[in-house]
């Protein structure tokens, strides 16, 4: 009964058309291996998020992110040396 209420608490007090914004691990993972998260255009008008890691290497975010697990390498396994 008291998670209940205490979830109901937590909704009321978030109200109606709040959003909370939650980070993009994607982003987040590209900062931790020392690269800049940067928006592209894409033709059509979309956006895709790209990591510009050291050494000049762009790699889309997500694509890195799952190919590594969201876990950074250590710097003899990394494949962007």
């Amino acid at each position: 009964m008291r998670l209940v209420i205490a979830f109901a608490l937590c909704a009321a007090l978030a109200g109606p058309g709040r959003a909370f914004a939650l980070g993009n691990p994607a982003s987040a993972f590209c900062a931790t291996l020392d690269g800049q998260s940067i928006l592209a255009k894409l033709p059509d008008g979309g956006t895709i998020g790209l990591c510009s890691l050291p050494g000049r290497k762009i790699v889309e975010e997500w694509t890195l992110y799952r190919m590594l697990h969201g876990v950074k390498p250590t710097p003899d396994a990394n494949p962007f040396r």
